[in-house]
């Protein structure tokens, strides 16, 4: 028991700390903070963590394995990947430069720009399209997950990871939209958004690049 618990402290702690180190995620949840409002924010964390979430399911029950072995798969996964950033960054790119005047720089005001869906979606489709995402998660399983856990232990590894990814992405979107950190951002949010656009793009061509 000891030893099952050692085990899934180590998962966790290795999850939790390529949580929190910066990527495509954390600039998704916060361009969606700064441009939009914490509500869109904390849907794009929720899409994030659901992405999250299922990575560990298909992780443990196998399927993560299998999908690897795949004919082309990580090609399919990198050019999936890296389109889907080099899009995202673009859209940025173009709804900052054509609403650049309409936006407000009230602290209090909180626009919602898109719908709360189509913030949870991208979330859950930045990080499912990840190829960085697909090759942690890979490494993780079949290092450092055994395959003698036992059924309820990888439920409960599976919620854990869900609960945290959603806490830290959430936790950023919060932080940004408090009272007193929000006028900040949106005093240079045009610099800030644009240069995450641009990060995207950057991310997104250096995927599909790689050979």
């Amino acid at each position: 028991m000891t030893s099952a618990w050692a085990e899934i402290a180590t998962i966790l702690g290795v999850f939790a700390l390529a949580i929190a180190s910066p990527g495509p995620n954390f600039l998704l949840v916060l361009n969606r903070t700064i441009g939009d409002s914490r509500k869109s924010g904390l849907f794009t964390a929720l899409g994030v963590a659901t992405g999250s979430g299922i990575f560990a399911f298909v992780g443990f029950m196998g399927l993560i394995l299998i999908l690897s072995t795949l004919p082309h798969f990580h090609i399919v996964i990198r050019i999936l990947g890296g389109s889907y950033l080099a899009w995202l960054g673009f859209g940025m790119l173009y709804r900052l430069f054509t609403s650049r005047g309409e936006q407000s720089i009230d602290p209090q005001v909180e626009p919602m720009h898109i719908s709360p869906l189509h913030a949870y979606r991208s979330g859950l489709i930045t990080n499912l399209t990840n190829p960085k995402a697909w090759a942690f998660y890979l490494s993780l399983f079949a290092l450092v997950v055994s395959p003698t856990i036992p059924l309820l232990s990888k439920m409960m590894l599976i919620l854990a990871m869900f609960l945290i990814s959603f806490f830290w992405y959430a936790t950023i979107a919060i932080l940004l939209s408090h009272n007193r950190i929000r006028p900040f951002f949106l005093r240079w949010q045009f610099l800030i958004q644009g240069g995450i656009g641009l990060l995207l793009i950057w991310l997104g061509g250096s995927f599909l690049l790689l050979r």
